[in-house]
Parts: structure tokens; C-alpha cells; sequence
């Protein structure tokens, strides 16, 4: 109890000097439990109890997010981007290990621990930019599902691929069956929950979790497999959201809990650990963006679409730290390799935040080749420019449709474009913040300019574009969005559930006015 006590203890005094700081928990959460180590020996026996108990918990809420129907018609391009950059990092990974004085058999731990993204991660930053529903976003989770299973597959293999030998099918076999208990749960079990009341939810939840939790250890299998396919059994939609919302407090409880346990059981890294640490950081960094970007292009994806996918894929997951702690307690890590790991991880988990940001992907995108290249065609005049032809994109064009104005609609998906062509309506596959994209757009001789895009940012880019000679109205979501369309000159539209509406009203009312300013500014010299 003495041990436990500590714990809590030390994660709680982190996670109050992170808020006083307003700095990420993580970091002091390691810290927290490199100095109780220090001050306070906890028994090993313990912290690998808090650990496996941590990352289930862990695990069971990363799988409430990974609902295979988000992905959409995005799951080739998701299998093709999640294949390559798994392949490619662990083979990089093998090849830069092996010279840095590893064994081969820790050099496949750390290629392992590399190859997968962190679910936690990416599916924060998407949820905070409300893009889940975005066709990168939609690769992205496609992209950390398959990474997820992937890697939760291999984790019993390597384990068992020692003398004991030949489990491998009996492994694959035991996975399977509960598999397939997943998926019943899916259909037949999860929906009972959306009808109970809220204590009954928690103690159902909670039970699944235990649950699957006991039927991988029955079948021989690491626990983390089946709370993992436990929180994927509870993800259908509209499940998901009732049993996260419910079970969110206790994930932070543990999340806590697990971090500081692994802090207390990592050693103070040594130089060459730090060195070795920091080479295989930069490279999952480094290599991460570029290549998710070009199998992502060639999968559909726009250019700046596959970019940001490949900065939000740039870090190692949650269940590196798994794939290390099982190394470790399986005799095949020493607590140097496993030091390692851990640093890999927590480095590029709390990099992805800074690097996976607007101003970065603004500033890659200029190295990109499609930037080099000069747009085909004549600019039109007086039209509509809409950009953004998504669900409210839709809706007005409909309306815009049925009126005699010429539109072109400017997205970054070639599926929404290509449709649009299919209907003759020009159709431009680009970013809405591109300038060049808005120079072939006619965006400067346009009627009136909308923007129904996702991200405010991209907007404010255009308003800069396009300049004050065209008006510009923006489909915002917050006050403080409003604002800032304003103070650059737009017009902004407030409520998501009423903008195509009221972007037809302002329409219709200003559309004499618009003629009138296109005209003169089409005679002025």
C-alpha cells in the first residue's frame, strides 16, 4: 500500500505543477517517477503491475476511438500508408540499430517499437481541430487501426519465438477467437448499452474491459490484446461517445498512473542511451512526414492533406512502451534497451503537438513539387468561388446550381472534385489556403468568394489571397473564429447547422451590390 500510495502521490504532484506551468503532463508525470525511484525504491513487482494495468486502460479508451465505419471509402489509402511506413521504419530501424552496437534480436524490439503511431496522440490533435471527418483525418485513423492490430499481433509472436518455439499458430489461433468475440460484441452486446442509465454503463464498460482482459490471459495471450479489442468492441457509434464520456475521468486516472510507474522503472539513461535514443527520435521524424506524403498522394489525398498526415504520424505509439516492457520481463531487453524505447517515445509523442501545426505544414508545403509547377487555363470572372465542397459545400451548391451564375468550387479531395467534374461544374483539387490555387481559381474576379472549409486558418489565408477588392464569407464555428474573420475583412457566417442557409440569404440579399463592384472594377483601368 506504502508503494501505491507513493505513486499516486508523485503523479498527482506532476500533474498540478503541469497545469500551474500549462505545459504537457507527460513530462513531469516521467519525472515524477524518476525521482520517487530515487528517493523511494517501489517494488519492481508493483510498478509492472501499475504498468500492465496503466496501458490496459490506456489501450481500452484508445480503442473507443478507432470505429472502423470513420474510416469511409479512405481504408485502401489508409492500408497502403500504414503498410509502407511500418515496413519501411522497421527496416530502417533494424539497418540503424545493428551498427549502433545492438544485438539483432534488440534490434527487432526497437524496429517493432518504431513501427507504429500513437493512437492517443492522433486522435487528440484530430478531436482539438475537428477534423476526424477530414479526408486526411480519415486515413489517419485507418492508418493507426491497422498499426494497432499489427502490432498487437506481433507482440505475442516475438515473445513466444523463443525455445519454447511453434506457439506462433496456436497464438494467431487464440487472437481470432477473440476476435471474433469482439465482433459479437459489436453487434449484439454494445447496443444494449446505449438504453442504461449511467451507473450500469461504467459497470459494464468496465466489465467488458475485465473481461477481455481475463479471456487473453486464459488463452495465453498479453492482457493489452484483449483490452484493446475490448474498447474496438464498445466503439460503434453512438456506443462509443456514451461509454468514453463516462469512462474518460478514470483513463486519466490511470494514464497518470502508468506514466509515473514507467518513470520509477526506467534508470537514469546513460550517454550513449541518450545518443541512441535521440538518432532513432529523429528518424521516425524525419522519414515519417516525407513518405506518409507520397504514398498518401498517390493513394488520392491532396498534397497538403497527405503532408499533415504524415506530421501527425511522425511519433512512436503507446504500445512501444508495451513492446518494451514485454521484452524486458520476456529476458530479451536489458533495462538500457528498454531506457531506450522509452525515451523514443516520449520524445516524439511530445513533439507531434509542435511539428503536426498549420505554420509547419505551410512551410513544408512550399518544398513540395506541386508548388513549382504553373497552373493550366485562363482564370474565369464573375463567378461564385466556393471552396470547400463539403457536406455545406453541398447544400449550396444545390442552391447555386439552380441560378445562372457560373461556379467553381476549389477542394482539397480529388473524390469530391472529380464527382463535381462528372456534373460539369470546374472543379480545382488544391488547398483553400494556396495562392496559387485561388490565382487559377479567379478568386480575385469573383463574384463573391465562400468558404465552407473546415479550418479557420486556411480561411484567413484566403481572405489574405484574395484581397480586399472581393468579398469574402467564411462559415465559422466560434465567436472568437468570427472575430477573426472580421478583423481581416470577411464576412463570417456563425452556426454550423444553419450555414448554408444563411450563406444563401446573405447571398441573394447582396448579389445586386456584387454585381455592381465587379463591374466597376472590371471597367476601372
Amino acid at each position: 500500500m506504502t508503494g501505491v500510495t507513493a505513486l499516486l502521490a508523485a503523479a498527482t504532484a506532476a500533474y498540478l505543477l503541469a497545469r500551474w506551468l500549462e505545459a504537457p503532463a507527460l513530462p513531469f508525470l516521467l519525472a515524477a517517477g524518476v525521482a520517487l525511484s530515487a528517493v523511494y525504491p517501489v517494488p519492481e513487482g508493483l510498478l509492472e503491475d501499475g504498468l500492465v494495468l496503466g496501458v490496459s486502460v490506456l489501450l481500452f479508451v484508445a480503442g473507443l476511438e478507432l470505429e472502423p465505419g470513420r474510416i469511409g471509402d479512405r481504408g485502401r489509402a489508409a492500408v497502403r500508408v500504414g503498410l509502407v511506413q511500418a515496413l519501411a521504419l522497421a527496416a530502417l530501424a533494424f539497418g540503424v540499430c545493428l551498427p549502433l552496437g545492438f544485438t539483432p534480436l534488440e534490434a527487432g524490439y526497437l524496429a517493432l517499437a518504431l513501427t507504429a503511431s500513437s493512437t492517443l496522440v492522433g486522435v487528440r490533435i484530430l478531436k482539438g481541430r475537428r477534423e476526424m471527418f477530414e479526408p486526411y483525418g480519415r486515413v489517419v485513423l485507418g492508418v493507426l487501426l491497422l498499426q494497432d492490430v499489427l502490432v498487437l499481433l506481433a507482440i505475442p509472436l516475438v515473445t513466444r519465438l523463443g525455445p519454447a518455439g511453434g506457439a506462433a499458430v496456436e497464438t494467431l489461433g487464440a487472437i481470432a477467437l477473440l476476435g471474433a468475440a469482439c465482433a459479437a460484441v459489436r453487434t449484439w452486446g454494445a447496443p444494449l448499452l446505449a438504453r442504461a442509465d449511467d451507473e450500469m454503463l461504467i459497470l459494464a464498460s468496465l466489465s467488458t474491459l475485465f473481461l477481455f482482459a481475463l479471456g487473453a490471459e486464459l488463452l495465453g495471450i498479453p492482457l493489452v490484446v484483449g483490452a484493446f479489442l475490448a474498447g474496438v468492441a464498445l466503439a460503434r457509434f453512438p456506443v462509443n461517445r456514451i461509454v468514453r464520456s463516462e469512462v474518460a475521468p478514470i483513463g486519466e486516472f490511470f494514464s497518470a498512473l502508468f506514466f509515473t510507474a514507467l518513470g520509477a522503472l526506467v534508470r537514469v539513461p546513460s550517454a550513449t542511451e541518450l545518443w541512441q535514443a535521440g538518432l532513432l527520435a529523429a528518424l521516425v521524424v524525419v522519414v515519417t512526414p516525407p513518405l506518409v506524403t507520397v504514398v498518401a498522394e498517390r493513394s488520392g489525398l491532396s498534397a497538403r492533406s497527405a503532408l499533415d498526415a504524415g506530421l501527425l504520424l511522425s511519433q512512436t505509439s503507446e504500445l512501444s512502451l508495451v513492446i518494451g516492457l514485454a521484452g524486458m520481463v520476456q529476458g530479451d531487453l536489458d533495462p538500457g534497451v528498454f531506457t531506450v524505447i522509452v525515451l523514443v517515445t516520449a520524445a516524439t509523442m511530445l513533439l507531434t503537438p509542435l511539428i503536426a501545426s498549420d505554420a509547419v505544414s505551410r512551410r513544408l508545403l512550399r518544398l513540395h513539387p506541386s508548388q513549382w509547377r504553373t497552373p493550366e487555363g485562363a482564370p474565369p470572372a464573375g463567378h461564385v468561388l466556393l471552396l470547400g465542397g463539403g457536406t455545406t459545400g453541398r447544400t449550396l451548391l444545390e442552391e447555386l446550381a439552380r441560378s445562372e451564375v457560373e461556379i467553381v468550387v476549389v477542394d482539397r479531395d480529388p473524390s469530391v472534385t472529380a464527382r463535381l467534374r462528372s456534373r460539369g461544374i470546374r472543379a480545382i483539387c488544391g488547398e483553400a489556403s494556396d495562392p496559387r490555387v485561388l490565382e487559377a481559381a479567379g478568386a480575385g474576379d469573383a463574384r463573391v468568394v465562400i468558404s465552407t472549409v473546415g479550418r479557420a486558418s486556411d480561411s484567413e489565408d484566403a481572405l489574405a489571397a484574395v484581397g480586399s477588392g472581393t468579398e469574402v464569407l467564411v462559415r465559422v464555428t466560434t465567436e472568437r473564429e468570427a472575430r477573426r474573420i472580421r478583423e481581416r475583412g470577411g464576412t463570417p457566417v456563425l452556426l454550423p447547422e444553419r450555414a448554408a442557409e444563411s450563406l444563401m440569404e446573405w447571398y441573394d440579399r447582396s448579389a445586386a451590390e456584387l454585381d455592381r463592384r465587379l463591374a466597376e472594377r472590371l471597367e476601372s483601368p
